[in-house]
């Protein structure tokens, strides 16, 4: 054992001896020392432990977080009702329950809920301004200032003073806009970060036309609507507040990194794409996989691996694993198995025979076709978009929106294998294919164009039955582990108990957010 191949508290034992003993040292004394310096690394990290679970607040860098299982016991400590379905967002739930509890029912906790909890940008609207209510004479007004204009309105001629943004107007200008603006920081201004991207803007006119109506920048009065609110309807009510927030970006999130495939890869390859090669295994992972700072990472071209003059290889030749990545183009593979996990791929072609164990697996994977039609293949937590392919198929909390057949030529089900808590297209057949608990009504997704932003997450418009497909009886598909549907609805739960009585919270997924000026 060489000497730099000690660590932690073994090296510090090993630096403290005498030189004399450590020149006469065979290596003996090094593995000594290397099972006692295991053993007190053992003991300072249970020590270092022990003191992050007494402090549910975030840790500085490099110090242990407070275990997970702990939280609900500090939960019961401050009486906090736990609706997140994350381990971060209940552990923000527990960490600022004084504060939140001390600015209950304003709009700087509400947007603080929203962020913490489900890391969302918000813009707030109080429904009883959106409501159409009668001007009353002599009533004082707060100056223009305060809503971010430049100077006062002035009192005359009347067709100015009518522009004053503190009147209640209900017929809107149409020769003004009513839309967002580029502003500076100060009074009447907001401040928005979407995908990154940090702006301050404020409202043309709040008289004027909305540019986009329904959007977050649409502040026009209408009459009470006294349907049940949700994302859709309901928003003009005094008893309302509208939280207008971007819809989830899923593997879609800008800004994405772009690399080319190559045979050999090069430098701008590898400083993205970690290559781990093992016995049996090689792997494709992107570097920012599975941390704190994950930056999506996207490969074009077309990926040709283990190509065979016939076609077809042998199924145990090699086993290629993607990890976070995205695949813009067709994957093609004449011999081995492929592995996905928390991927995006365009098309995956297995052209291996093996109806034992799995050609295609895939884990929290979204597809927009596949193919593997003489092979097993085994699904989890996945999204086929388009066509599927396969002689024999396994899934499980999986999302199918196209057609499942065994071959090209065919238009029968795959021959044999399990769909569990999955959600397939009404009139498919499924044949010799047995069933558990799976659902056929239709999911409604942001966006059904893969490579676009938000593709494939679900929308709240889609029935109750695909947002609890999964058998945890949270949503099925590639966005299962992000409980994106969850906590769009922790949100509002959370949001109940620091509102003022009467009051209900609607989260509004806006795409219009994505256009900030």
């Amino acid at each position: 054992m060489a000497r730099n191949d000690l660590e932690g508290a073994a090296a510090v034992l090993y630096d403290v001896l005498p030189a004399v003993y450590r020149n006469r040292d065979s290596g003996d004394l090094q593995k000594l020392l290397a099972g006692a310096g295991h053993l007190l690394d053992q003991i300072e990290g249970t020590l270092r432990q022990r003191f992050a679970d007494n402090f549910v607040a975030a840790p500085e860098q490099d110090e242990a977080p407070l275990q997970d299982w702990l939280i609900p016991y500090f939960a019961d400590l401050f009486d906090v009702r736990l609706v997140s379905p994350t381990a971060e967002g209940r552990r923000a739930e527990v960490a600022n329950a004084v504060a939140w509890r001390q600015g209950k029912g304003s709009l700087q906790t509400l947007e603080a809920i929203a962020e913490a909890i489900a890391g969302l940008e918000v813009v707030v609207h109080e429904g009883w301004q959106r409501v159409a209510t009668t001007p009353r004479l002599n009533m004082p007004l707060v100056s223009a200032r305060h809503f971010g204009y430049d100077g006062d309105v002035p009192d005359t001629p009347p067709s100015f003073a009518a522009l004053h943004p503190g009147l209640p107007a209900v017929t809107p200008d149409i020769s003004r806009p009513a839309g967002a603006i580029t502003a500076e920081q100060g009074p009447g201004s907001q401040q928005s970060t979407v995908d990154g991207e940090t702006r301050v803007w404020r409202q043309a006119s709040r008289h004027g036309a909305p540019c986009h109506p329904g959007a977050f920048d649409d502040v026009s009065r209408r009459t009470v609507d006294i349907r049940c609110p949700d994302w859709q309807t309901g928003h003009h009510h005094p008893a309302s507040i509208l939280l207008y927030t971007a819809p989830p970006p899923g593997f879609f999130q800008p800004p994405i990194t772009t690399v080319q495939w190559q045979d050999e890869p090069g430098t701008a390859f590898l400083e993205h794409i970690e290559i781990i090669e093992q016995p049996g295994l090689r792997i494709y992972r992107n570097r920012s996989h599975g941390q704190a700072g994950y930056r999506p990472v996207r490969i074009r071209r077309v990926i040709r691996l283990l190509q065979e003059d016939s076609g077809v290889g042998p199924a145990d030749a090699l086993t290629v694993r993607f990890e976070g990545l995205i695949l813009d183009n067709s994957l093609e593979l004449d011999g081995g198995r492929v592995e996905f996990v928390d991927c995006a791929v365009r098309r995956v072609e297995a052209h291996a025979i093996d109806l034992e164990t799995p050609v295609i697996k895939a884990r929290n994977t979204l597809f927009k076709s596949l193919q593997g039609a003489r092979a097993l293949t085994r699904l989890e937590y996945c999204t086929v978009l388009n066509s599927c392919f396969s002689e024999q198929l396994q899934a499980s909390d999986c999302i199918f929106t196209g057609d499942f057949k065994s071959d090209h030529d065919s238009h029968e089900p795959p021959k044999a294998g399990c769909l569990r808590f999955c959600v397939l297209p009404a009139g498919q057949p499924t044949g010799g294919l047995r069933l558990h608990a799976c659902s056929t009504e239709r999911p409604v997704f942001f966006s059904h164009r893969f490579g676009e932003r938000s593709c494939a997450v679900i929308h709240p418009a889609s029935p109750d039955a695909v947002k609890r497909a999964a058998e945890d009886g949270t949503e099925a598909g590639c966005y299962h582990d992000l409980y994106l549907t969850r906590l769009f609805e922790a949100v509002v739960e959370k949001l109940d108990d620091f509102l003022p009585m009467g009051r209900h919270a609607v989260l509004i997924p806006d795409p219009q957010l994505l256009q900030l000026p």
